[in-house]
């Protein structure tokens, strides 16, 4: 009998190898911010005010790479789980609420906060709770990077009758409610069709994507991030709008998002007008729980 070789290649064991030395970097930033917790404590002595300004400076660096490898772990469980998708009882609210305060320090480090509110309902949903953590983590993350000091990131929940509808966007003192970038994003996509660099039918034929109707009076757009993420790589970068506005990062986190949304049988979709502003929304199906397990 004859043994295959392993192929070294292939994503699952890079995957695999990148999830432990990731687990491998926790031990040693673990002891690094033990340390410069008990230095900054002044336990073995006064320390000296620019001592304590490299301390500060330690701690809030050890904490940002703490921060991305767990990251990295999280993105390496959903390699595990693939396609599948595994509900449980979960509190949303409570699930959100986690997922805003581990990102309340980047937004901190920009000078932005993150407010979380939710509609009337009830809070156990039967979701699969990994897949909805990372997404909404990799949702408000984007939007933090491309806001601008002083924003307030707003993220609500909304109850309905057949699932659960998140919604994401930025508050500016001086810009309003909106997102970054979503003028652009409307400008290109309301123009009608064929004129100025628009998709045109034909091409709306071939792709399998029908471009987006002309603008009417209210100028109202709804429009699948996949969708969006099609007609921008069908046309020129000199006529078309860089997807999102964001770094590879955040074009690669919001992407990521989609996917995990349709997965779970969803959409994200950008939804607003230039009178109203525009959010970020995903709509997932998803079953009340409460009354089962009151059963």
């Amino acid at each position: 009998m004859t043994n295959k070789p392993i192929d070294l290649s292939t994503n699952s064991i890079k995957v695999k190898l990148l999830n432990n030395l990731a687990q491998e970097l926790l031990t040693p930033l673990t002891s690094v911010l033990g340390m410069a917790s008990v230095l900054s404590q002044e336990i073995y002595g006064p320390l000296t005010s620019k001592q304590k300004e490299y301390i500060d400076v330690i701690q809030d660096s050890s904490r940002s790479l703490r921060s991305l490898v767990e990251e990295i772990l999280g993105l390496a469980e959903l390699e595990d789980s693939g396609f599948a998708v595994k509900r449980t009882a979960i509190d949303i609210e409570t699930l959100c609420q986690q997922v805003v305060t581990t990102l309340s320090q980047v937004a901190s480090r920009r000078e932005q906060e993150i407010n979380l509110s939710a509609g009337p309902g009830p809070r156990i949903w039967l979701l699969d709770k990994d897949k909805v953590q990372q997404m909404l983590h990799h949702l408000i993350f984007s939007v933090i990077q491309s806001a601008g000091g002083g924003s307030v990131i707003r993220v609500h929940i909304a109850r309905k009758e057949d699932g659960i509808n998140f919604g994401v966007w930025v508050f500016h003192p001086w810009l309003g409610e909106s997102l970054p970038h979503a003028k652009l994003y409307s400008d290109y996509l309301l123009k009608g069709s064929g004129n100025n660099g628009s998709p045109s039918n034909s091409e709306g034929r071939e792709t399998g994507i029908e471009p987006p109707k002309p603008a009417q009076s209210s100028q109202r757009l709804t429009l699948s991030f996949s969708e969006l993420a099609a007609l921008v790589a069908e046309n020129a970068a000199d006529t078309a709008p860089v997807l999102a506005g964001y770094g590879g990062r955040e074009r690669l986190g919001l992407l990521l998002c989609c996917q995990l949304a349709e997965i779970q049988g969803g959409q994200l979709s950008i939804q607003g007008s230039p009178e109203s502003g525009y959010r970020y929304s995903i709509s997932l199906p998803g079953t009340n729980a409460t009354e089962l397990l009151e059963g």
